[in-house]
């Protein structure tokens, strides 16, 4: 099963390469969010079918480059900048996927498509070895992803328990703040009990009249005992009820 990759350049138009011939063990179909947008100033999201096929690099190679959802990822072949990054390559190194999706194309110039070919042994590049190798590839992504796994509970558990601590230190604030207020409330209306039935005649300061109108009221915050007194020429004035005198 390699991976044919087709030119699309004008001077040599159609001609066909097989990659990773006999090294490729799997293929993966599956939908993502990509984008689209050819010179990347603008987004372009769409809905895509993508392709990646899992290839064997062998013993010796360039080590994969982390890609989407943690797939380890490889070039079609080494690129000039990484040639020194070559190295030997562990057994969960050895294995990683090629995007063949083709969405820039005509700017990479070819196209990539995985042909099915038989499975078999005679075709396998890397034969018994690439495949027990690939056993120890699977078990490692498999303790990858419970690591992966146990870290993101691990974070949602800390998100959780900060999530509390804050919602724990709000309801202590709002119990503080409920708890003067009764209490301002509370003083406020334990003044306005002793004052004269409304209607009585009253002095506060230099204004003689009757009181008018009681109340307790928030003002910025604080709780205060009002009192209106009307004057015998009908004008209202305000006052703190604790200026009241009988």
């Amino acid at each position: 099963m390699p991976i044919i990759k087709k030119s699309l350049q004008h001077e040599n138009y159609g001609q066909t390469e097989e990659l990773f011939k006999g090294r490729v063990v799997r293929f993966m179909q599956v939908t993502e969010t990509r984008n689209w947008s050819d010179t990347m100033d603008y987004t372009d999201f769409r809905s895509t079918q993508c392709n990646y096929a899992l290839v064997w690099l062998g013993g010796r190679g360039l080590p994969p480059r982390p890609g989407r959802y943690n797939r380890p990822m490889a070039y079609i072949e080494v690129p000039s900048w990484d040639a020194d990054k070559v190295r030997t390559l562990e057994p969960h190194e050895q294995f990683a996927w090629v995007d063949c999706t083709n969405i820039f194309s005509d700017r990479c110039g070819y196209s990539l498509e995985v042909k099915a070919d038989p499975f078999d042994m005679q075709l396998l590049h890397g034969g018994p070895e690439m495949l027990e190798n690939l056993k120890l590839w699977d078990a490692h992504q498999v303790k990858l992803a419970a690591e992966a796994a146990a870290h993101r509970e691990a974070e949602e558990a800390a998100a959780r328990a900060r999530r509390d601590a804050e919602e724990a230190k709000a309801a202590a604030r709002r119990a503080a703040t409920e708890a003067r207020d009764a209490v301002g409330r509370a003083a406020a209306e334990a003044l306005l009990a002793h004052l004269p039935k409304k209607g009585s005649p009253v002095t506060v300061g230099t204004v003689a009249g009757k009181l008018q109108w009681t109340g307790a009221k928030k003002f910025r915050g604080q709780w205060q005992a009002r009192v209106g007194v009307k004057d015998a020429r009908g004008e209202m004035h305000w006052f703190d009820a604790a200026q009241v005198s009988r």
